[in-house]
């Protein structure tokens, strides 16, 4: 597992940046130009932002509302008919993600905190009809006191679900921690749980230990993991997670596999106090990149198609710490390199990439999407 030292440079005030901080050889004409237009602008923090088939986006606010973006003429619209949100802390409106098959079946999925009748992170689906939710499918509830919520959203290549959650109370890590939810088999929280589409458990989720029977949760060990994202080549699901004070961390999701949290970190717990001095544990799989100090890892997507040239393949992290797009270069499920590739424009909290090949990055301060443009 690689880690990295990240120093933040002193930085003129520029959107894109040149400079390169471990970068694979590439030729110059296989390096994109780029430059960024704004897409959506002076909203609250979005959490959330998906495209439809036809190219219209749809992404939320945290404070609980939720908006569509046509395509053909650029009027947003507000879509009426959401259930009670709790915006509450880091909860409210999380994630949203069209499903796969969205042309057959229109189901739309969003994630979001609510404290009717009690506190829970729910993950439901619905369907647009003249710009209202209908058919509004509550599919699973995580129950608990919040905190840490996670809350991505991610569909396999077979069509199954990943829902990443927090451990909730954020009460630090190593032998004096008094949250175990992330190691705790009976809790739902700091997990990344696998669903069929319609919530049920697929009949190939692996048997926790702890646990008598087979139930949602496909991993363990997880602080704040806030980016899910597919690998289009292999298919398999990687993850972004928050650290304490450093130690965010980058993984693989395999099924069964415990990740560390809240017994081993390379992060510190706030006051200062050591959780771990590596993660080298029999039970415990290593993140394959860490952060030192926290970028605040967010968003994470892979860029897929040659929109960018050479940076196909590439994973693409969000740091609302570091307030920087992160580019990574991967070969062999590993890290070599990262550059900065946006700066200086707020908080990045997400980003995905669209039907049209490029880069859509939610900032925050105000709240608005930007699009990366090949020049």
């Amino acid at each position: 597992m690689k880690y990295r030292k990240f120093l933040i440079p002193l930085l003129c005030a520029v959107s894109i940046l040149s400079c390169k901080k471990e970068v694979a050889n590439t030729t110059s004409t296989d390096i994109p130009l780029v430059e960024i237009e704004k897409i959506v602008d002076n909203y609250e923090i979005i959490w959330g932002m998906d495209f439809l088939p036809n190219g219209d986006l749809i992404f939320g606010e945290k404070r609980g509302k939720i908006y569509l973006k046509n395509a053909q003429n650029n009027t947003i619209t507000e879509l009426s008919g959401l259930p009670s949100i709790d915006a509450g802390g880091q909860g409210g409106l999380l994630d949203i993600k069209t499903h796969p098959n969205y042309l057959k079946n229109g189901w739309i999925y969003i994630t979001y905190t609510s404290s009717t009748p009690y506190y829970a992170l729910k993950l439901s689906r619905f369907k647009i009809n003249n710009n209202k939710i209908e058919t509004l499918q509550n599919i699973f509830t995580a129950t608990g006191p919040g905190g840490h919520n996670g809350s991505r959203i991610v569909f396999d290549k077979t069509g199954l679900i990943y829902l990443s959650i927090g451990e909730g109370p954020s009460t630090g890590g190593g032998p004096t921690g008094v949250n175990k939810n992330a190691s705790d088999p009976s809790s739902p929280w700091g997990k990344i749980h696998r669903l069929n589409d319609d919530g049920s458990i697929p009949s190939t989720n692996p048997i926790i230990n702890g646990n008598a029977s087979q139930n949602s949760i496909f991993s363990l060990g997880h602080r704040n993991p806030q980016g899910l994202a597919m690998h289009p080549l292999t298919g398999e699901i990687w993850e972004s997670e928050h650290g304490p004070l450093g130690g965010d961390e980058i993984n693989i999701i395999k099924a069964g596999q415990h990740y560390g949290w809240p017994v081993l970190s390379l992060g510190k717990n706030y006051n200062g106090s050591i959780i771990s001095n590596n993660h080298d544990s029999s039970g415990i799989t290593k993140p394959i990149y860490s952060w030192i100090p926290s970028i605040g890892t967010c968003g994470i997507t892979f860029i897929n198609g040659n929109y960018y040239k050479s940076w196909s393949g590439s994973l693409v992290v969000a740091g609302l710490a570091s307030q920087k797009l992160h580019r990574c270069t991967v070969e062999n499920n590993t890290i070599v390199g990262e550059e900065i590739i946006l700066n200086n424009l707020g908080r990045v909290r997400n980003v995905i990439q669209g039907i049209d090949g490029a880069l859509y990055v939610s900032v925050e301060g105000p709240g608005r999407i930007i699009k990366i443009k090949v020049k």
